[in-house]
């Protein structure tokens, strides 16, 4: 849930919110929110946001999953090892 909360939503909600601010500071405008310019700056904040998440931490494909463990008294966090061919 909160993944979806942080990386669907909350990117979709931000230009309503800062336009929301920026119309509370200034009052200037007839139409307070312009549904249709807010909508689609929110679906391609999302989008920009989804796709730069989903891309910028790709581990390759021939590499396996190494859990953290604890050994000599210190904490080595997991990573991706390559995976070596053992016939």
């Amino acid at each position: 849930m909160f993944r979806i909360l942080y990386s669907v939503l909350l990117p979709f909600l931000t230009p309503f919110f800062v336009y929301w601010i920026f119309w509370r500071i200034v009052k200037k405008t007839q139409n307070p929110f312009p549904i249709r310019m807010l909508t689609i700056s929110g679906l391609l904040f999302a989008l920009i946001f989804l796709f730069f998440f989903s891309v910028s931490d790709k581990a390759p494909a021939d590499s396996i999953y190494v859990p953290p463990k604890f050994e000599n008294g210190k904490i080595i966090p997991a990573h991706m090892d390559k995976r070596t061919n053992e016939n």
